[in-house]
């Protein structure tokens, strides 16, 4: 076993397996995989339309668990009456090709698509203390709105990153075999499950950094410019 083929060994995953050609040889005839192609690989992403919640109190608000770091420290409560929750999840296929020689009961395969489809899915909830119209239902909205914006940048700012690892991915694979045709299947969920976990590698790359521009919209000066937008109290 070759050093490639043990890094798949230790990643498990499905794939979309591509078509399976048949070569007619003699059974003594030696065996060569073809030159691999170059795969195709798409990275494409899409938001759903922003949901609005009133529903909840600030205190039920407040309970739910948030990315963000308090800027006044640990010991200071803070409540700007709104909450940006968003999911920014994805899915990843692999389409896999292969030549079979069945005469010597060897396959070869490699990899002909990668397709990574991103989903951004926001909500803002806005306290209901806080009714729609009202000076601090628009201070909270254009802050909260300012958090979508930010999961939608730091998505287009890291598709390259996305598409080159997929890419790389695939490289690192390059062709497998010939292998013995009842292995087929196994190698190809290994080569998908190893582009899948580089795949994963660069997203996690993506949520990291959404968090710390997250982190850095909810500063001190922020939460200050919110609460001087509307008098205490006041509507």
């Amino acid at each position: 076993m070759t050093g490639f083929e043990l890094i798949l060994a230790a990643h498990l995953a499905a794939s979309h397996p591509g078509p399976a050609q048949f070569v007619s040889a003699g059974a003594n005839a030696p065996v060569a995989c073809p030159a691999q192609k170059s795969a195709q690989v798409d990275v494409h992403w899409r938001s759903e339309p922003i949901k609005y919640d009133i529903s909840q109190s600030e205190a039920e608000l407040a309970a739910h668990h948030i990315d963000t770091k308090n800027p006044y420290g640990v010991h200071v409560a803070t409540d700007v009456g709104g909450l940006m929750s968003g999911k920014i999840s994805f899915q990843s296929s692999t389409e896999i090709s292969s030549v079979r020689f069945p005469a010597q009961s060897l396959t070869c395969l490699w990899i002909n698509r990668v397709s990574v489809d991103i989903v951004m899915d926001p909500t803002i909830q806005i306290a209901s203390e806080h009714p729609k119209g009202t000076c601090e239902y628009v201070a909270i909205l254009e802050h909260e709105s300012k958090h979508v914006a930010i999961d939608r940048g730091v998505i287009e700012a890291y598709l390259d990153t996305i598409r080159a690892a997929a890419a790389q991915a695939v490289q690192k694979v390059g062709m497998v075999g010939p292998k013995p045709s009842e292995t087929g299947e196994d190698f190809k969920t290994k080569m998908s499950k190893y582009v899948e976990g580089q795949i994963k590698a660069a997203m996690d790359q993506m949520y990291a950094a959404r968090v710390a521009r997250q982190q850095a919209l909810d500063s001190k000066a922020e939460y200050d410019r919110i609460a001087a937008q509307c008098p205490k109290g006041g509507q």
